[in-house]
């Protein structure tokens, strides 16, 4: 069977960069992305992947009002 050449190669860097981009958007920790993919730093992953992390600080401002309301 020939190769499809409207199809475009998938490469491994490819697959790791998809693995990366599921574990984030099922709300993995950036530490345990760093070392499902062995960087040095957590920064190496933020740096790399920052865009892809979702914006917490609604969810962060909710926890801290909920928090609140319930010490009152």
């Amino acid at each position: 069977m020939a190769a499809d050449a409207s199809f475009r190669r998938v490469t491994p860097h490819d697959l790791r960069h998809t693995a990366a981009s599921l574990a984030i958007s099922a709300g993995a920790n950036v530490k345990v992305i760093q070392r499902m993919l062995g960087h040095k730093s957590a920064k190496v992953t933020l740096d790399t992947y920052a865009a892809l992390f979702p914006d917490d600080l609604d969810n962060v401002t909710s926890a801290l009002s909920r928090q609140r309301a319930e010490q009152v």
